[in-house]
């Protein structure tokens, strides 16, 4: 009940943890206006006739015809495709590539205009190429307010579909005549600027991908939109080898009006039985590569042991300091945001403008020091991914943090959350004699919100300040609640020896299917980035082993040289690993 001025409410609201959470649009990096001009925007769709090739590859590949590709305003553009790690540098206007183009529409208001007609305007273009699928392209690059083929839905209209892509859409409008819209970016996200387009209306069927990730979108966006206005489309309709969407419906034959009639409302969340989870198992079961989680294509050597990035679970990540674990996490994070996870960064260690450009770093493959002129280019490209950033830095309150989480979870979708790190997210916080309590209860509580939230937090925690070269479970700093609460627990090893410093991903818990190992690495300095060691260059350092053997040694206060050719030693089985690990 406080009362004051417009301008007092803004200076009390901006103070909140919700405005705590910015993009890379708000620190600066790229530019939110249009790479096109309206005008060229506008005259897309009319070019998309003088290119028979393109609609007669709709027609075939997806059964969507012209008319329904020029009610949709679909069109045909050029746009700009640079790509990392090029041996051959060519200038922006040689890396045109032709696209086929998206609009998202969203009302106009015109003041001048007297007549009272609701009018649309494309307030973003979404370009595929026509020849790469993996380019994806945004005009403006940052998000504008606006959804697919919403010019299409009358004013007394009540009801909408809402799918995963374009291509959907188009065809549940073509086959049932209802509106149908798409998510807008390219990814389960459905951004707090879209919410108001869709109030209006009293029914909203939300048809997504009937597997896992889909289905947990799915009742992520109807809790989001209201259970009560929101029905929950299941492609498959339970049959095994059934269609995952309505393009795949259409293709194989099947009627769409009667996939949407068996449409269900989300049951209360408190209230289950086992026929509500009997099609959630059902998913889980023909789709065990979603159950494993995300791949990295960065470190496909980490997903052979980890099996996959999943939601709901604790990363705990340590390591020497100085050894580059903010750097591979960055490196991590953006592998993943790249296939569409939606990543929330909190670090409280380095300020976001360096973590920024460290990213930017590693998503151009080079040190862009070196040829500044290709920065607007990657960092409007970076600028289109779910990339997200808390502004605290140093001790901040659990609770804030929690609070800013949760807003980003509510306006942005995130799945993933990195806390960098949890020593300097704490200090300064309780008495001398308290911290470990104050560490664990914060531990619980990210513990509780990973699982409540089905987000994963990968969190780095610096181990303890002792003489032991090679970490272990017992290293990590604090109680052996963190251990115990992680569902996974990374260690990045150094080990010192002649030639220099050798590292390697240590992984030292795997709650999901209980599978071990470690990764040997190498940094590539030109683009802050690490890869798995190959086995050819990591047999040029066989000398290791020796240099490893006699650390063991040391550290058992034994003085026996065990050669390289591999004598036994006596050492315990988690001591043994070690051994094993480096062979």
């Amino acid at each position: 009940m406080t009362k004051g001025t417009w301008k007092d409410y803004m200076q009390l609201i901006t103070k909140t943890s919700t405005f705590q959470v910015i993009n890379s649009t708000q620190m600066g990096i790229g530019c939110p206006s249009y790479l096109s001009s309206p005008e060229e925007i506008e005259q897309y769709s009319n070019e998309l006739q003088n290119y028979p090739k393109v609609i007669e590859k709709f027609e075939n590949n997806n059964g969507i015809t012209l008319t329904t590709l020029l009610a949709y305003k679909v069109g045909i553009a050029t746009y700009c495709n640079i790509k990392s790690n090029s041996s051959i540098k060519i200038s922006r206007q040689d890396a045109k590539e032709l696209c086929i183009t998206f609009p998202r529409m969203a009302p106009c208001f015109d003041d001048q205009d007297q007549d009272n007609v609701l009018k649309y305007k494309v307030a973003r273009i979404k370009a595929y190429s026509v020849e790469d699928n993996e380019f994806i392209t945004f005009d403006p690059p940052s998000v504008h307010s606006g959804l697919f083929g919403y010019h299409l839905i009358p004013l007394e209209c009540e009801t909408i579909i809402l799918t995963g892509n374009e291509y959907d859409a188009m065809t549940v409008y073509q086959e049932t005549q209802i509106p149908a819209t798409c998510l807008p970016n390219n990814g389960y996200q459905l951004p707090i600027e879209i919410l108001p387009l869709l109030e209006r209306f009293s029914k909203i069927y939300i048809w997504l991908n009937d597997d896992v990730q889909g289905q947990d979108a799915a009742e992520k966006f109807a809790q989001k939109l209201g259970i009560d206005r929101c029905l929950i489309v299941n492609t498959r309709c339970n049959n095994f080898n059934g269609p995952i969407n309505a393009s795949q419906a259409l293709i194989m034959g099947k009627n769409l009006n009667e996939i949407l009639s068996l449409a269900k409302p989300l049951q209360h969340e408190q209230i289950l039985n086992f026929d509500n989870l009997k099609e959630a198992v059902y998913r889980e079961v023909i789709n065990p590569g979603q159950v494993r989680g995300i791949s990295s294509k960065d470190l496909p050597a980490l997903t052979q042991i980890l099996k996959g990035h999943r939601p709901g679970e604790l990363t705990i990540f340590t390591g020497p300091t100085g050894s580059g674990k903010t750097t591979i996490l960055s490196q991590l994070s953006l592998d993943y945001c790249k296939s569409g996870v939606s990543t929330l960064w909190g670090s409280f260690e380095i300020p976001n403008i360096r973590l920024a450009k460290k990213m930017l770093t590693q998503f151009a493959g080079e040190d862009l020091s070196k040829n500044p002129g290709e920065f607007m280019n990657w960092a409007q490209k970076f600028q289109q991914l779910p990339m997200y950033f808390l502004k605290f830095f140093g001790s901040t309150e659990v609770s804030t943090v929690i609070d800013a989480m949760n807003h980003a979870i509510y306006a942005f979708d995130v799945q993933h959350i990195i806390i960098d790190n949890l020593q300097f997210m704490i200090s300064e916080q309780g008495k001398f004699t308290d911290r470990w309590e104050l560490q664990d209860r914060t531990i619980s509580a990210f513990r509780r919100f990973a699982t409540e939230k089905n987000v994963h937090i990968t969190m780095v925690v610096h181990p303890k300040k002792d003489s032991r070269e090679l970490l272990d479970m017992s290293s990590i700093f604090g109680s052996a609640k963190i251990s115990q609460e992680a569902d996974n627990v990374i260690i990045l090893q150094k080990i010192e020896s002649e030639d220099g410093d050798e590292r390697y991903l240590h992984i030292k818990k795997n709650r999901f299917d209980g599978t071990l190992g470690a990764i040997p690495i190498e940094f590539i300095p030109d683009s802050l980035k690490i890869r798995h060691l190959r086995k050819k260059k990591f047999q040029e350092v066989n000398h290791l082993f020796a240099v490893f053997i006699k650390k063991v040694n040391r550290y058992l206060k034994n003085a026996a040289v065990i050669p390289k050719t591999g004598a036994h030693v006596n050492l315990s089985p988690e001591q043994f690993q070690y051994y094993k690990i480096i062979i």
